[in-house]
């Protein structure tokens, strides 16, 4: 198996490891950015999420470490929304394995048709790639698909195991979370679930926040038993009910923190400034590069912007 570095932008919780994932779940990841698990079903094997595209050597390598033994393929591919570093990897994968039924959301297979997405997720793609020195050949966004069109509340079985889709708007339009039954396994979305460690949590909030505070409202009635967050890992269980109030808190401190800056007259540069003294540091320049970051914070600000516009009519 090959395992990504620490880092150091993660903590762990006293006495937890946030890579002890529950049967039948097994990390897979191949380097930073979002996290990738094989779903071992009974009959059939599901693979969620790809990670970055520089990364997509590591990650096949560990899912051949994984699934040869077993003489099993990957069935399916779960897509949790179309950003660059979770999708990004797809391609690749699937030249390993055509056969793979790659499920998300309608507007997920929308963004892969768009020749402007895919040219920003190429560069986003490149940037990675030059940031961590990886030695793979320029990144491409061609042949990214979605087979299988999932809408809330649908199921794919994998034998004695059933995989269940939420769509979670807020952090995209695609967003989704998938529910593994019966373990209660969730992968919770990122429109929900940014997590560095104790007492660290985050938002990305790129099309709502009130959509952000719904998604996160709608995963928490889910009484999951475990959690897993796209880019952290397992959080501890005794954290699991107040993981998603903490999160409310804190997106809506950041809503109002970004409406203040609107309110002063501040240009969405400055808006952007100001965010960054309390969402940007060194730590987080670990996890991935600023041009992501920022471009990431200008389109909050500008939602914002025109949402606060339309209430004033």
């Amino acid at each position: 198996m090959i395992i990504p570095k620490d880092n150091g932008f993660f903590k762990n919780f006293q006495g937890h490891d946030r890579f002890d994932v529950p049967e039948p779940v097994y990390r897979v990841t191949g380097g930073p950015g979002g996290e990738s698990y094989l779903i071992l079903g009974s009959d059939k094997t599901a693979l969620f999420d790809c990670g970055m595209a520089c990364f997509s050597r590591e990650l096949i390598c560990n899912i051949h470490e994984v699934l040869d033994p077993l003489g099993r393929k990957p069935d399916y591919i779960l897509m949790s929304h179309s950003h660059y570093d979770h999708i990004g990897a797809l391609p690749y994968i699937l030249r390993e394995w055509p056969e793979a039924r790659v499920c998300g959301a309608a507007k997920c297979a929308k963004v892969f048709c768009s020749e402007e997405a895919k040219a920003t997720i190429e560069e986003l793609g490149n940037t990675a790639r030059n940031v961590y020195g990886c030695d793979c050949p320029p990144v491409t966004a061609e042949g990214l698909r979605i087979d299988i069109i999932l809408e809330d509340g649908d199921e794919i079985s994998l034998g004695d195991e059933t995989v269940r889709f939420y769509e979670t708007k807020g952090h995209t339009d695609c967003s989704a979370a998938y529910m593994i039954l019966p373990q209660k396994i969730l992968f919770a979305s990122e429109s929900a679930s940014q997590l560095g460690g104790p007492g660290d949590i985050s938002t990305s909030c790129l099309k709502s926040f009130e959509q952000s505070i719904r998604s996160a409202e709608k995963m928490a009635a889910l009484g999951a038993e475990y959690i897993i967050c796209m880019h952290y890992g397992v959080i501890p269980q005794s954290y699991n009910e107040q993981f998603f109030t903490d999160y409310i808190e804190e997106a809506e401190w950041e809503w109002g923190l970004i409406k203040r800056c609107i309110k002063l007259g501040l240009t969405d540069e400055e808006v952007s400034d100001v965010h960054d003294i309390f969402y940007w540091n060194e730590r987080k320049a670990l996890a991935h590069p600023y041009e992501a970051h920022h471009l990431n914070t200008m389109i909050i600000i500008k939602r914002v912007r025109k949402e606060m516009e339309e209430e004033n009519g």
